[in-house]
């Protein structure tokens, strides 16, 4: 097996390792009763996580494959695509429901998509530049993304959405994320460092608006209390991954 071909492999099998947070939160959450409070520590916990990875990986390597300007680009502009789809899906969800607190599956979907794409398009990028940060981001991304399914595919639940069709929709962000890694293993080679440098800094940009209007939104209306423990046990978690691993 030449040198191409395996990391090809190991770049579709790490990915495949952090889209599977998904279908296995997904799943947890169908068949799990778990209180208000674990739901709220579960949204908090994978918050910290992801502000973790947002500043310790995402935003330094956009910056050493383009520059501090490349990253601002791709991060205002993910934050700006996420912002406004999640405004729109709310708008048109709200003026059907009539309910302000209500969140459709639609949103918890779209918005795990745009944060988690970009996610896997990373790990490929990691892999075709031998960085050494592979392992720490690609369990981060997981445990994020876990916790983070847990908490939004409950929300489907509570909407009463049939338990095969919760399922279907995570299974289609299972494998749509999944292709992301080989994707950004093949990307590395004709577009600039630029150019990935403002893929991986979109990333962080969606992501950041996602922590900031549905992770912690969702953890504080149920549980006013101690979600900023929580929060602070993911990000000293994730610090701890990409600091020793």
């Amino acid at each position: 097996m030449d040198t191409d071909t395996l990391e090809i492999f190991n770049t579709l099998l790490l990915s495949v390792t952090v889209s599977s947070a998904f279908l296995i939160g997904a799943i947890l959450s169908i068949f799990i009763h778990y209180p208000e409070r674990i739901r709220a520590d579960l949204a908090a916990f994978s918050a910290g996580i992801f502000f973790a990875t947002i500043a310790f990986s995402l935003i330094d390597e956009s910056i050493r494959e383009g520059s501090f300007i490349t990253m601002v680009v791709g991060f205002v502009v993910g934050a700006v695509v996420f912002s406004v789809i999640n405004r729109i899906l709310q708008t048109r969800y709200r003026s059907k429901t009539n309910n302000k607190n209500s969140s459709s599956s639609k949103i918890v979907i779209i918005g795990t998509f745009l944060d988690s794409f970009p996610e896997t398009i990373f790990i490929g990028v990691i892999i075709a530049l031998n960085l050494p940060e592979l392992m720490p981001a690609v369990i981060a991304l997981f445990l994020g993304n876990l916790t983070a399914t847990m908490e939004g595919a409950k929300r489907m639940v509570d909407d009463s959405r049939h338990n095969s069709k919760i399922v279907k929709q995570w299974l289609y962000v299972f494998i749509i994320v999944a292709i992301g890694g080989p994707l950004g293993w093949y990307l590395e080679k004709p577009l600039s460092p630029e150019q990935l440098s403002m893929i991986i800094s979109f990333a962080a940009g969606a992501l950041m608006a996602f922590i900031t209007e549905e992770l912690i939104p969702q953890a504080y209306k149920r549980v006013e209390l101690h979600i900023g423990l929580s929060s602070s046990f993911g990000f000293i978690i994730a610090l701890t991954l990409f600091h020793y691993i």
